[in-house]
Order: structure tokens, then C-alpha cells, then sequence
């Protein structure tokens, strides 16, 4: 028969090794959790770095063209910022194929015909 010392020292090894893997599995899924919040935060961030240099450049084109324009009134900067980062957000759930037929579809083709096409975009992430 296994001696009370013995049998005393596994079961202290066991629980030792047993709350290491309590330990372990949750560190492992808290540090998971973190880092994925912290990757969407900074893709977050590179959206709207790219969106800003984005509005810089179509704002600088608008006013480049607007010299021979001048009656033409220019869109606010601030509404292209805000189009360009929802396109941007669209990237994570769309492949860029899939985006510039949407955007050809959906806004360039009802711009041409003179219509304004009401947004109703269930598929964009809120």
C-alpha cells in the first residue's frame, strides 16, 4: 500500500499541476481577447490616417480644378473623410473587387443619372 507521505505528494503535484492549467488556459484567452481588441484599434487608427491623407489629396485636386470652376461650390472635406473611412471599413468585410462594384453600382451610376439613391446598407458594420 502507498504511504500517507507519498500519496500525500501526489495529490499536491496533481493540484499543482492542475491550477497551472487553469492558469494557463485562462492567461490564454484573457491575452487573446486583448490582443484582438487591440489589432482592431489599430486598424482602426490606419483607417483614419488613410481617410484623412485621402480627403487631403481629393481636397487639394478640388481646388487644383476649381480655378477654371470658380461658381462651383466644393463639397465640405469633412463628408469626403467620413465616405472614405466607411469605405475603408467596408475593406474589412469586402474584397476590393466587391467594394468598387458596390461604389460603381450604388453611387457612381446613380450620380450619373441625376437621382440621389437612398442609403439602406444592411451589410456595413454599425
Amino acid at each position: 500500500m502507498i504511504g500517507k507521505d507519498i500519496l500525500k505528494g501526489l495529490i499536491e503535484a496533481s493540484g499543482t499541476v492542475f491550477a497551472a492549467l487553469i492558469v494557463g488556459v485562462a492567461g490564454g484567452l484573457i491575452g487573446r481577447r486583448y490582443s484582438r481588441e487591440r489589432d482592431r484599434q489599430d486598424k482602426e487608427s490606419q483607417w483614419r490616417q488613410h481617410a484623412i491623407e485621402l480627403a487631403k489629396l481629393d481636397l487639394e485636386r478640388k481646388l487644383k480644378s476649381s480655378v477654371s470652376l470658380s461658381n462651383k461650390t466644393i463639397r465640405p472635406s469633412v463628408l469626403d473623410f467620413l465616405a472614405n473611412y466607411r469605405d475603408l471599413q467596408e475593406l474589412d468585410h469586402l474584397t476590393p473587387k466587391e467594394l468598387y462594384e458596390r461604389i460603381r453600382k450604388d453611387r457612381v451610376a446613380s450620380r450619373q443619372s441625376g437621382q440621389a439613391k437612398p442609403k439602406t446598407d444592411e451589410t456595413s458594420p454599425k
